[in-house]
């Protein structure tokens, strides 16, 4: 169907007005089609490159003794309530143990799970701990951590790979030997489940000299931050967490 416009009475010549053709309209549908299937190609390749990446990972980290980490990492399937996942990244012992025994009495033995990394050869018992909630509760593979260097997101690392071994673990709480719980379980549980939010502390640090060139382009000196030790981290946010470890390690 075409529309045109017609002379006027006057002999005067009509004003061109648009012509719309239905290969007009044709066109212009190829046009979407041809951006719809662009962008789905887009999505497919960024898909197959992450899922190449985190086989690449498992493949590496099945390889190495201290990030080891199962075929359940991906695994969304468990028995139960979630759990929250307690990761304590401490020097020997937990000076506030107590408190946090306190915390944990409290608290569903089935919705939480705790994992400590202390320095090696350290272990928490009746000698060194006054609560039994961490008795083996420290993850085998340890290293030597310097406050405030790489190693410790090293060890943090080994803290995730251990707590993704339990697919229960939907939460992931990052903690150090001075910290102490200001409310009891409950209200922990079902704030930090309700949100589907990771809670990470960042900020620009002009004066931080820590960023390594080398991490370009992959994080870019200024997506580079400075944050808290403790994090709360949801379960895919973990997941991407361990993937660009590599990274900075380097």
């Amino acid at each position: 169907m075409v529309a045109v416009s017609t002379a006027s009475a006057r002999g005067v010549p009509p004003k061109r007005r648009h012509v719309i053709t239905s290969t007009t309209g044709s066109r212009f549908f190829s046009w979407k089609l041809l951006i719809l299937l662009c962008v789905s190609l887009s999505c497919v390749l960024v898909l197959a490159s992450l899922f190449s990446l985190h086989s690449s990972y498992l493949s590496n980290a099945d390889s190495s003794n201290h990030f080891k980490v199962t075929r359940s990492t991906v695994s969304r399937t468990f028995h139960g309530p979630p759990k929250i996942a307690f990761l304590f990244l401490v020097r020997q012992n937990i000076p506030l143990d107590f408190l946090w025994h306190v915390f944990f009495k409290n608290g569903n033995v089935a919705k939480f799970s705790i994992y400590v990394h202390s320095a090696p050869g350290f272990v928490l018992d009746e000698s060194t701990t006054r609560s039994s909630f961490f008795y083996g509760t420290q993850i085998s593979n340890v290293i030597q951590v310097s406050w405030g260097e790489s190693s410790m997101i090293q060890a943090e690392r080994l803290l995730l790979a251990a707590a993704l071994d339990d697919p229960a673990n939907q939460r992931f709480v990052l903690l150090s030997d001075s910290c102490v719980p200001l409310y009891n379980f409950s209200y922990v549980y079902n704030y930090v489940m309700v949100s589907q939010r990771s809670f990470v502390d960042s900020f620009l640090d002009v004066k931080d000299g820590r960023y390594n060139p080398k991490m370009s382009p992959k994080i870019p000196r200024e997506k580079w931050r400075k944050g808290s030790q403790v994090i709360s981290l949801i379960f895919d946010f973990c997941l991407i967490l361990m993937l660009f470890f590599p990274v900075m390690k380097d």
